[in-house]
């Protein structure tokens, strides 16, 4: 007597159900920072919880094969019948098992699932001229996609019925579908709680550190597809919100000082590969040099984990708080001051260079409408074709000499931005600046010290200009690389990156400031220090001011609030913490404490939601123009 459709339908999702759990076993081996820490049992509970998620995920994309096995059809173990699901079985799954292996290594870059807006045609048109070297040196994840479907076809195999006459009996059948579906729609949900399973869930069943391993890849693009507007969610009244957390700003100078600005954003330039910030430990000689004669912020964050959202946040002071970059988002046709737009009406020229191939990840798009008057890209570069990577664009050194040749011949003042792109993966580096580290250096901290002597050579030669002296420089990256330090694998360490102010010919403008700052805070600084007397709004606040010592990040649907010694996560729906941590005692996050065990009585949980209610506030009123 051969099994019931219903039967062989769940030894089969079964199948799929312990493949997922493997993928986390791989996250979790290729990851290895995130389980710092962390007593054994949180791994028990870590696989446990997270066959919630795999159901929800392994639900959604095998629809069409659950309606094959439970739609009272006759004919179901006719030999044919049986191919036809078996395609649909590996249609779909095989790109969801894909996906998880990817975030494997994906994740140590961005510290998250990977989201809906990866699909966007901005990202997407970025893929065609990284994939093979990324297939290349990640090959052993294709290996272990093969080793992993060897496994499922072996036990799918045991599950295919012998091809029997049977007859057909309809009430049977019909029963056991009424009980699938309330099953998938049980399932779906993630149980019979109030609300449906959310990426939120996870922080409620693990540790920090481990949401982004008790979710799935599925998971988290389907949670994220529909997301286009921002919900309306008030946690204060507005008058409270703008006092916490203002977005309409102006500094009361009479004079404006007409320095030039140069915004130098360096490819994952996080914090803990700066000498400067760890003790001389690091690959930038160059750029520590500098820091001795800078206003340097070591307390610094990002408020983004990819360049796509790190931009927005660096030159139109738009943090990323949604699951999309504003680049890609419903909003991304808003009207919006960047940097170069406000000084724009004082007389400014706004250039961007990008050595990349134009039209990556829509910069060439945004750049007007921040203001730039002019998008230098991969097609504007008129040095020989042996400068190209052969992946992303120009290497950084040649495209630096470009940029100083434009900036010699432009008009003064001007608000030019900077992208370097040669420190991302693959980390393709010039002939003659390969192996200039120690043998055994990775690839990644040898594009380091690359992107770190195309400064050097930058700053030499621009010294040399009519326009050097008359110049403001901030130096940031636009987000964190791959963590190596456990605690730059926290959430906080994630988004830890440098933050440094130089101007030439202003002595005055050096030391250290630990107050906690981000890069939403650049646009108000600039300004605050070029003495702009006019309205503007921005989600940031001057470094200079008094006022400073707070920094917003999200990451795997959690909100994060950081000041001068705390660490707030928030859902972003209640207004309540899902936990406080003291990072200045406890820099690996690892110990919760209670609200009223910390010293500013919630004070941070406060400004951290005001934040969020103005940036969905005044996004979805699009009245960011003013």
């Amino acid at each position: 007597m051969p099994d019931s459709r219903f039967a062989i339908l769940l030894k089969r999702l079964s199948i799929i159900l312990f493949a997922y759990a493997i993928c986390r076993a791989c996250f979790l081996l290729f990851n290895p920072g995130i389980t710092l820490g962390l007593p054994f049992s949180a791994f028990p509970e870590l696989f446990f919880y997270g066959i919630r998620f795999d159901i929800f995920s392994i639900l959604i994309t095998n629809i069409f094969f659950i309606l094959a096995h439970i739609l009272p059809l006759p004919g179901f173990y006719n030999t044919k019948y049986q191919k036809v699901i078996k395609i649909l079985f590996y249609a779909f799954n095989l790109p969801a098992l894909l996906f998880n292996l990817i975030d494997c290594i994906y994740f140590n870059y961005t510290q998250k699932r990977t989201t809906a807006d990866f699909f966007t045609s901005e990202m997407a048109a970025d893929i065609r001229f990284t994939i093979l070297s990324y297939l290349k040196d990640f090959w052993y994840i294709l290996l272990i996609l093969l080793i992993i479907l060897a496994g499922i076809e072996y036990l799918y195999r045991k599950t295919q019925p012998k091809q029997v006459q049977k007859p057909f009996r309809l009430w049977p059948n019909a029963i056991g579908l009424i009980i699938s579906v309330g099953l998938f729609v049980i399932g779906a949900r993630g149980g019979l709680q109030y609300k449906p399973i959310s990426m939120q869930s996870a922080a409620r069943y693990t540790a920090q550190t481990l949401i982004p391993a008790m979710l799935n890849t599925p998971f988290s693009i389907i949670k994220t597809r529909d997301m286009e507007a921002l919900p309306e969610k008030k946690f204060m009244a507005d008058q409270e919100a703008d006092s916490l957390y203002p977005v309409y700003q102006q500094f009361h100078y009479d004079t404006m000082r007409r320095f030039n600005v140069v915004i130098l954003i360096m490819e994952s330039f996080s914090k803990e590969f700066c000498g400067y910030f760890n003790n001389g430990d690091g690959y930038t000689p160059f750029l520590d040099s500098l820091c001795e004669k800078s206003l340097v912020f070591t307390n610094a964050y990002a408020n983004s984990k990819r360049s796509i959202e790190g931009i927005p946040a660096i030159v139109a002071s738009i943090p990323h708080l949604m699951d999309e970059s504003f680049i890609s988002s419903a909003y991304n046709t808003n009207a919006v001051k960047g940097i170069p737009a406000i000084l724009n009406k004082e007389g400014y020229a706004g250039y961007f260079f990008h050595g990349g191939n134009n039209g990556t990840m829509g910069f060439e798009n945004f750049c007007p409408l921040v203001g730039f008057n002019k998008y230098y890209g991969r097609n504007e570069y008129d040095g020989p074709s042996s400068d190209y990577d052969g992946n992303w664009g120009i290497y950084d050194g040649p495209f630096l000499n470009f940029i100083n040749k434009k900036l010699t011949s432009s008009p003064q003042p001007f608000c030019a931005a900077y992208f370097s792109l040669s420190s991302h993966h693959p980390y393709a580096l010039p002939e003659k600046y390969i192996k200039q580290l120690p043998e055994g250096t990775p690839p990644m901290f040898e594009s380091f010290r690359y992107a770190d002597q195309s400064l050097q050579h930058f700053f030499e030669n621009a010294a040399k200009s009519n326009w050097f002296n008359n110049t403001l420089f901030v130096i940031t990256a636009d987000h964190t690389g791959q963590a190596v330090k456990p605690s730059s694998m926290t959430s906080k360490g994630s988004f830890e990156i440098p933050i440094i102010l130089y101007c030439p010919s202003d002595s005055g403008m050096a030391g250290i400031d630990s107050s906690a700052v981000q890069q939403t805070d650049i646009l108000p600084t600039v300004l605050d220090y070029l003495h702009y007397p006019g309205k503007f709004a921005c989600f940031g606040h001057s470094m200079f001011s008094k006022d400073n010592g707070f920094a917003i990040n999200y990451i795997n649907n959690i909100y994060q609030g950081i000041n001068n010694q705390y660490v707030v996560l928030t859902d972003g729906e209640t207004a309540a913490a899902l936990g406080y941590y003291d990072y200045k005692s406890d820099p690996l996050l690892k110990k919760k404490i209670l609200p009223e065990e910390i010293k500013d009585d919630q004070q941070l949980l406060k400004i951290t939601l005001a934040a969020l209610q103005q940036y969905r506030l005044h996004l979805r009123q699009n009245d960011l123009n003013k």
